[in-house]
């Protein structure tokens, strides 16, 4: 990693920057115009600390504990994935108790996430016990590619039984969902999203950033936007991006118009961190905000558990087609970035389960809290701004392995064509 100065994230940018792109092919059409954020929206009325941020796992996974056992009547959780370890057993301890007192509990559960359970962490699936030949065959291909050793021969696990076997706890485990969200909601009156899995790397290792929002009538906005109800409106000041497939046509996918037309709107600034990218459309819109002078902040991991050459791809076509200039900050971290969040002109936030890839846009269901409120969208950037400090700014080109690249990429498509 290049020895660079520190990054300075959250900071006002003064909106000079680069001239035109250097050494570019014309950008790709627009999906959708850009909006015009300052004239549409209505800054949220709630109050300053609705929505919050929680955190990485180190600060959210004990507050999501504490909420879970101050519930009252119900919890529903949608998790991608679920890992047998101490952060799987803990909160798998807290909805049994809460199921004990009376609280129905619902749980959401994708089994096409059981390959990442059986390639990371220790392994370790919580429900999906039993490794069918499919997903067999994709962990053991991942682990060689990736090189990563170790028996994925799953072990019985009592908490995971008594989950299942609990009259006031349904779990829908069984079949694929596509369902990449990770969500909880207490009572009907709050809820809590982000990027961090249910797992020991998620929780103490990994960068993964999750927010909270109080309010029924954001919980019932929420399940509105996924049924496919109401189209996304920026002028409510808070609302969902969402992709839905029961909701959304196959191969459709109105999050990615939403999204990039976001980030086409950014006038100042523009503060991404970004676990998985590839989507040359996203790679696109960041380089026009480069041209137009916005002060652009990239951040990810120097080498990610999986599309590790395709993100650093990414970062490189960045630094190549615009030039380098120095509105441009790329910033890379010695461990894993797993957050998904896009901050505009210090106000607007774009932050969720969705990634700067195909898969989840059409493929995959996804969930992102879009808000207007400045003082969620600077509380967003300082967080950015710590996970900084241990990165190095990118002052050169970006190395990575053609070879792997392209693997990556197929992967992707495979499962793109799988599951569109």
């Amino acid at each position: 990693m290049p020895r660079g100065r520190r990054a300075a994230v959250g900071a006002p940018g003064n909106g000079n920057g680069a001239g035109a792109l250097v050494g570019t092919a014309a950008p790709g059409p627009v999906l959708g115009a850009p909006l015009d954020l300052g004239a549409a929206s209505v800054p949220a009325t709630d109050a300053e600390d609705n929505p919050r941020v929680l955190g990485t796992g180190e600060r959210a996974f004990p507050a999501i504990i504490e909420r879970i056992g101050r519930a009252r009547s119900s919890i529903e959780i949608r998790a991608f994935l679920w890992r047998d370890d101490e952060a799987g057993n803990s909160l798998g301890e807290a909805i049994l108790a809460a199921a004990e007192r009376g609280v129905k509990v619902v749980v959401h559960k994708d089994r096409i996430a059981a390959v990442y359970e059986y390639t990371g962490g220790n392994k370790q699936s919580f429900f999906h016990k039993r490794v069918d030949p499919i997903r067999g065959f994709q962990a053991w291909f991942l682990g060689t590619v990736y090189r990563w050793p170790g028996s994925f021969k799953q072990k019985p696990n009592q908490v995971a039984e008594a989950i299942l076997g609990h009259p006031n706890i349904v779990v829908e485990h069984l079949r694929k969902r596509f369902d990449h969200s990770k969500l909880f909601v207490i009572d009907e009156e709050s809820l809590i999203l982000g990027s961090m899995g249910i797992g020991d790397n998620h929780r103490h290792e990994w960068v993964d950033v999750m927010v909270e929002l109080d309010g029924a009538e954001h919980v019932a906005r929420w399940r509105e936007r996924m049924a496919g109800l109401d189209e996304f409106d920026p002028s409510r000041g808070i609302d969902f991006l969402v992709h839905s497939r029961g909701a959304h046509r196959p191969r459709t996918c109105p999050m990615l118009t939403h999204r990039l037309a976001l980030i086409d709107a950014a006038r100042t600034s523009l503060t991404v961190e970004m676990a998985y990218m590839g989507d040359r459309r996203f790679t696109q819109a960041l380089a026009r905000a480069v041209q137009r002078g916005v002060e652009v902040t990239l951040v990810t991991a120097w080498q990610a558990d999986v599309l590790g050459n395709v993100n650093r791809a990414t970062c490189d076509t960045l630094l190549r087609t615009t030039g380098a200039p120095d509105n441009l900050t790329i910033v890379l971290l010695p461990r894993m970035v797993h957050s998904k969040i896009v901050v505009i002109d210090h106000r607007w936030v774009d932050i969720g389960s969705a990634n700067f890839t195909r898969l989840s846009h059409g493929v995959y269901d996804e969930i992102n809290l879009y808000a207007d409120a400045a003082p969620f969208a600077v509380a967003l950037e300082a967080e950015i701004a710590q996970h900084c400090a241990e990165g190095r700014v990118v002052e050169q080109r970006v190395g990575y392995r053609r070879v792997y690249t392209q693997i990556e990429k197929a992967i992707v498509a495979y499962q793109s064509r799988r599951g569109g």
